[in-house]
């Protein structure tokens, strides 16, 4: 349990990050339409979360009205949603809410798109007129999101695992300038293969036309893996140089490889074309989780050629 929670936690930051990035960059070209874009997000995740009811208040209210965008009259909460972390955005905000909103909420909350935010800076006494606002409390970052991400419990967890895959899917493509994203994600599958512990030892000398024989009825479709997808060569090959040559990893990745893919023959009753696609599945599932974008031709040659080397469907020694 503790390890799954580990793995919830670590493809959550993984999702946050990007987001941060996102909106880094989106501050370096002035461009503000993302916080519109981010609200409905923030009200589900924030929801999820924390167990509220926000809804979209400029939906009820007057469009892009200016002193909070979401809001739970039950829980009698409002939320900004902004990227701007200033004390004269605070003190802008609270000169607008207070005199129409003061009697039907308990709480303001500035959610900041942002892993850290930036002190709140000043004294707000005189603005706050007596209103029960702490900044420390009520001024909440990305980081906070994972912390209380962190203490619940395991079905809550997948809850807002799922939304944020939904949602920031489109941030799921390779961020940094200049690394093709199926190099980045053949990054990803050989560190993630290769982080266990080996079982097995990997095989010697590998024999690929005996396993074209003993996989006969599907060898013209395992053959083809290869052939049709030759040219996605260079990114896999890019991608194998990034990670470097090192000895542990190559018998890590291949016990990992070996080990699974009988598992999943075995699953397929001895279908080797069933399990091989079942393979291509599984990293794509884990490839989609970890917010990486591949073309699957690219895991299919990754695959291919690893079945070449006798680390898929290892022939019985």
């Amino acid at each position: 349990m503790a390890l799954q929670r580990q793995s919830n936690l670590e493809e959550a930051k993984e999702w946050m990050k990007r987001l941060d990035q996102e909106f880094v960059a989106n501050a370096a070209l002035r461009h503000l339409d993302g916080n519109i874009e981010i609200e409905p997000f923030f009200r589900d995740l924030l929801n999820a979360l924390f167990g509220w009811s926000l809804k979209n208040s400029n939906w009820t209210e007057q469009i892009n009205q200016d002193s909070f965008d979401l809001d739970d009259s039950v829980s009698r909460i409002a939320v900004q949603v902004t990227s701007t972390m200033t004390p004269k955005k605070i003190r802008d905000t609270f000169k607008t809410f207070l005199p129409k909103h003061r009697a039907d909420y308990d709480r303001v909350i500035f959610i900041y798109p942002f892993l850290s935010k930036k002190g709140s800076g000043g004294d707000l006494t005189s603005t706050l007129e007596g209103f029960d606002f702490e900044p420390k409390r009520d001024r909440l970052d990305l980081n906070n999101l994972l912390q209380k991400l962190q203490d619940l419990e395991i079905g809550q967890q997948a809850n807002a695992l799922t939304l944020l895959r939904q949602e920031l899917k489109p941030l799921g493509a390779a961020l940094r300038m200049g690394v093709d994203q199926n190099v980045e994600a053949i990054i990803h599958i050989i560190e993630h293969i290769s982080s266990g512990v080996p079982t097995r030892k990997p095989e010697m000398g590998p024999n690929a036309q005996k396993k074209l024989k003993r996989f006969a009825e599907h060898a013209a479709y395992l053959k083809r893996q290869f052939t049709l997808h030759v040219d996605c060569f260079q990114a896999v090959a890019a991608a194998r140089d990034a990670v470097g040559a090192d000895p542990v990893r190559s018998v890590r990745c291949a016990a990992w490889l070996k080990e699974r893919s009988l598992a999943f023959l075995d699953q397929h009753n001895g279908d080797a074309r069933a399990a091989f696609d079942g393979l291509v599945d599984y990293f794509q599932e884990k490839l989609h989780t970890a917010g990486c974008d591949c073309d699957q031709p690219v895991v299919r040659y990754f695959l291919a050629d690893e079945f070449g080397r006798c680390n898929v469907f290892p022939n019985p020694e």
